[in-house]
């Protein structure tokens, strides 16, 4: 009994040895990297599908923050001012709203600035006279909304000092002032890294994104 014993482990173990059982071993590696590699492309397959989902959910994170921080400054103005100023105050916004570019609409907002200089909707106003303007005046109204309403807000998350910044840093570009150019792209990444323009889109991100 234990002769025929050691015979079958001495077999097994010629076998395990042999060309036939070496080629069953191999097979069997071959077919474990298959499967390894065909759930690796799932997994990649299944990542790729997601990323337009969780760059969404990001988007709407960010969008969420950002109109936090416009109704914040909308409550401040709330609780500065009378109802009676704010909508007197809208109503000089709403007239550049409505004829962009015009002059009437650059004599409203200029009113707009004189009697309320530290309204949230001011800063917009500042930002909308920029991007009417060109040139000195341009640049002027641009480096108004960064020194003095750099944390203003638009409702669809807009921030006024970053989005001149912005918009400063490609007249620079386009004027051939690189240096200067630089410097206020390096605040956006730095400083601004969730700033959005008027699409949604991050600023960093973004090769020209000029809007009312």
């Amino acid at each position: 009994m234990r002769n025929s014993m050691i015979g079958g482990i001495l077999i097994a173990a010629m076998a395990a040895g042999s060309p036939v059982f070496a080629q069953a071993n191999s097979d069997d590696v071959a077919q474990l990297k298959q499967r390894v590699e065909r759930l690796e492309q799932q997994v990649r397959e299944m990542a790729r599908l997601l990323e337009p989902i969780k760059a969404q959910q990001a988007a709407d994170n960010r969008r969420n923050a950002l109109r936090k921080k416009f109704e914040k400054k909308a409550a401040e103005d709330q609780a500065n001012h009378t109802p009676e100023q704010l909508r007197e105050a809208e109503g000089l916004y709403q007239v550049a709203n409505q004829k962009w570019g015009s002059p009437e609409a650059t004599e409203s907002l200029q009113k707009m600035i004189r009697q309320y200089p530290d309204l949230n909707r001011t800063g917009c106003a500042v930002l909308y006279l920029a991007q009417s303007s060109k040139d000195d005046v341009r640049a002027n109204y641009l480096h108004d909304c960064i020194e003095k309403y750099n944390g203003c807000f638009y409702g669809d998350g807009v921030q006024v000092g970053a989005y001149a910044r912005f918009l400063l840093a490609q007249d620079y570009r386009s004027k051939g002032d690189p240096a200067k150019a630089e410097a206020l792209e390096k605040e956006l990444k730095t400083q601004y890294a969730d700033a959005v323009d008027h699409g949604g889109k991050l600023l960093v991100d973004s090769p020209k994104a000029e809007s009312e």
